[in-house]
């Protein structure tokens, strides 16, 4: 009976810890993406490339197979504000990849973005406050 709590307790402590480290690399990647949309996709003299936004796909498919290999906390609070914050992510990353492809600055689309950007960081918060919530 000790040896099942135990696991248990360690299954629940690392699906914390993991699902701490994935809210960070979103909400890290979303302040990065942030970054070069206010820049318009500028570092120096040189435009961003489509290889160099594969990062920020690829933060998304990590993340969406951590959420997918977690089946038995889809009940919780913090997946599901986690699936919210990763559908969020995708939206902005392909919006964000829509306006680099257009390679013109444009204020009502950067704004909507910067919105965007907003409500990633708001679900992160969100998504660590139901994990400390849970642990409790």
């Amino acid at each position: 009976m000790a040896a099942a709590l135990w696991t248990a307790a360690c299954y629940s402590s690392n699906y914390a810890r993991t699902m701490s480290a994935n809210v960070g690399l979103l909400s890290d990647m979303s302040d990065k993406l942030a970054d070069y949309c206010r820049t318009d996709f500028r570092i120096d003299d040189r435009q961003i490339s489509s290889e160099e936004m594969g990062e920020f796909y690829y933060a998304f498919n990590k993340a969406s197979a951590f959420s997918s290999s977690t089946p038995r906390e889809v009940p919780r609070e913090s997946h599901k504000d986690f699936i919210k914050m990763l559908n969020a992510y995708e939206r902005f990353v392909h919006a964000a990849d829509a306006y680099r492809l257009r390679g013109q600055p444009d204020p009502a689309m950067l704004a909507s973005l910067m919105s965007q950007h907003d409500v990633m960081k708001l679900l992160a918060g969100k998504v660590i406050e139901d994990l400390r919530t849970e642990h409790r």
